[in-house]
């Protein structure tokens, strides 16, 4: 029998009435299991040693079905596990770079390779975009919001204005920006002489 070679992430899960075994892709460790197979081997066992009861043979009989057990199961295993290799290869693609071999989804067919060597260019610009999206929304959230109550600081009290034209913890006007007759620069609610050049507010 040729040599059977699939993924290093395999697990047996065969028991002592048949096989199966669960295949898992090298990079995210999704995958498929193979349909069970019930062993021959163990329903002869099972009838040679019904018979033993009936017929008496000492010793010889019971070395005699562990024997002929451990010979059929030997190659009913191989068999059921190259059986089920050939189908799970159906759904994973070998890596020619690194030499993993993953599913579907970890895989970038354009490229040839798994996502690990050569990422999925669309794939990784709609999780950029999603993760631009997120950090937007997070800056929204924590950015101060004009129309919030609360949340505007009054420009003579420093305090919270609580929204409104006016500021509820100073009384100031807060809805009018004022700025320097004489040289435009912005001045506070409450200012007499501009910060900048020293004239009167007016």
């Amino acid at each position: 029998m040729a040599l059977t070679e699939f993924v290093r992430n395999v697990r047996d899960l065969s028991d002592d009435g048949g096989y199966k075994f669960r295949f898992h892709c090298d990079r995210c460790d999704d995958g498929v299991e193979s349909q069970y197979v019930s062993s021959a081997a163990n329903i002869l066992k099972t009838g040679l040693e019904i018979f033993s009861m009936f017929r008496f043979f000492g010793g010889h009989t019971r070395h005699a079905v562990d024997g002929i057990d451990r010979g059929l199961r030997g190659k009913e295993r191989d068999s059921a596990y190259e059986k089920a290799v050939h189908e799970a290869k159906l759904h994973f693609s070998k890596c020619s770079r690194c030499g993993h071999w993953v599913c579907a989804h970890c895989f970038n067919a354009g490229a040839g390779l798994c996502e690990g060597c050569a990422p999925d260019a669309q794939e990784a610009a709609a999780q950029h975009a999603a993760r631009r999206e997120l950090d937007r929304r997070v800056a929204a959230v924590d950015a101060p919001n004009a129309s919030a109550p609360g949340r505007v600081t009054c420009p003579v009290c420093s305090a919270p204005s609580g929204g409104g034209k006016f500021c509820q913890s100073c009384g100031a006007d807060i809805r009018v920006q004022r700025a320097c007759p004489a040289c435009s620069a912005p001045l506070l609610a409450n200012a007499k002489f501009c910060g900048e050049c020293g004239k009167p507010a007016g």
